[in-house]
């Protein structure tokens, strides 16, 4: 797969498709994507699950560096060497990260794939070439991933198909973009909801900038 996203721009990124799937869809579990602000002292965290078994985490250190581990549950990599997989993973990560590493609900036993990015660099680590099952190519990444990567047009085919609601990728590119979210936008995109109705996880949960 083509490189994750940089620090910045991989958190814009999360809180972006977040704030897209809260308006997509106000009830919390039939999103794929959440972002949590306040996930500790000094992280905040961004994950997504699909509801049939595949998700992934990510963790953003206000050190500076970064890590998401994740499942493609039909992989032939988790398939073959499930668990055996899923330690390897966990113990490739550096142990300034241990934050990550150990956080149970990250569900560490099931983990087909995971990166990292240490403070300063420019570009994440495959931890899966750390283990012995680096010739793996089938983890599940590609698929799971391709919307930290991807153009607003892949996003709003993807939304329009799972949401049954009609998202341009101009309406993508907008909430990409982080610009403002007016009454009108949300509406737009989903005329069941409002911005008053989910204005509070919006912008103090995801963190999406006000103006």
């Amino acid at each position: 797969m083509n490189s994750l996203p940089p620090f910045d721009a991989m958190i814009k990124r999360c809180r972006a498709l977040a704030a897209l799937d809260l308006i997509l869809s106000p009830i919390w579990q039939y999103r794929h994507y959440s972002f949590d602000g306040h996930w500790s002292d000094h992280e905040v965290m961004a994950s997504m699950r699909d509801g049939s078994g595949d998700a992934w985490w990510a963790v953003f250190h206000d050190d500076g560096w970064a890590a998401l581990k994740g499942l493609g549950h039909e992989s032939s990599a988790w398939s073959e060497h499930g668990e055996t997989l899923s330690r390897a993973l966990q113990k490739a990560i550096p142990k300034e990260m241990a934050s990550f590493a150990t956080e149970d609900s990250f569900e560490w036993e099931a983990t087909s794939f995971a990166f990292y990015l240490p403070k300063g660099a420019a570009q994440w680590t495959r931890a899966n070439e750390a283990t012995k099952f680096a010739a793996e190519t089938d983890t599940g990444e590609d698929d799971l991933l391709a919307h930290l990567i991807g153009t607003p047009a892949d996003y709003a085919q993807f939304a329009t198909d799972l949401y049954e609601l009609e998202v341009t990728p101009q309406m993508a590119a907008h909430i990409f973009a982080l610009k403002p979210i007016s009454a009108t936008t949300v509406t737009r995109i989903n005329p069941e909801t409002s911005l008053e109705e989910i204005e509070e996880e919006l912008y103090e949960q995801i963190g999406y900038p006000r103006e």
